[in-house]
């Protein structure tokens, strides 16, 4: 990659600020040197960029005039800047507010995050150059705006983490019921189980007689009253045994 690219050619930096540029834009920051403003800036930042941001840088010449790149217009291409961010935000917000699982809201803060960062330098880096240019009174109302970006994704990123906190405490209340009314569907079976198990036991005895041999014999209704009882007897000990 070509050495300062993002750095139109027309633009007469001092040598200053010239040899601490390298070949990317590196981090949001502002160079003073020699009465020149340099405003090293980054284009609304994505999760899909792997953190290869883009440059957008602003100068300011001793005599107070202002140039841009790509963006034109000066002071009123960096009003454009942070027009983007805004627009971005609001799209964020807009994410969350309809938002309704937990995947959904983690896609979201994946594109926040960067956009959080962003945005925090750029304050600092607007500070900087209203604290370098006391008497410029439009790099105060720019100023301004960064702040109020800054303070709209971090209320935003607030309200993402919530909603996430919600739909995970949700969906695990959810998958608590449904486990606890498959534990009470399982404990209805496991009792009519000890009720019929000594029953069929018993009754298993005359599995290989006639129908009828079976009802006539003189001990069949003895054994199927045992088993009923011995049924009653083993669910009474299945039931309590789930209290404990």
């Amino acid at each position: 990659m070509e050495r300062q690219n993002y750095i139109p050619k027309t633009w007469d930096l001092p040598q200053s600020i010239r040899i601490r540029l390298g070949e990317s834009v590196g981090k949001q920051r502002l160079m003073n040197e020699e009465g020149h403003l340099l405003l090293l800036l980054h284009a609304p930042p994505t999760a899909e960029d792997d953190e290869v941001r883009s440059a957008v840088v602003f100068w300011s010449n001793p005599a107070g005039e202002w140039k841009s790149s790509p963006i034109g217009g000066g002071l009123s291409g960096l009003e454009a800047h942070l027009a983007s961010y805004r627009t971005t935000i609001h799209r964020l917000d807009e994410e969350v507010e309809t938002a309704k699982t937990a995947r959904q809201y983690f896609d979201v803060m994946r594109h926040m995050h960067p956009m959080q960062r962003a945005t925090r330098s750029m304050l600092e880096v607007m500070q900087a150059a209203r604290d370098a240019r006391p008497n410029e009174t439009r790099l105060i109302s720019l100023r301004d705006q960064s702040a109020d970006l800054e303070r709209a994704i971090e209320l935003i990123a607030a309200d993402a983490k919530a909603g996430m906190d919600f739909s995970l405490a949700e969906t695990a209340t959810q998958q608590a019921i449904a486990a606890d009314k498959s534990n009470s569907e399982a404990r209805r079976l496991n009792r009519l189980v000890a009720f019929f198990f000594p029953l069929a036991t018993l009754v298993s005895v005359f599995g290989m007689n006639e129908p009828v041999k079976v009802y006539t014999s003189a001990g069949f209704w003895i054994i199927l009253l045992s088993g009923i009882v011995l049924g009653f007897i083993v669910h009474s000990l299945v039931a309590a045994s789930h209290k404990k």
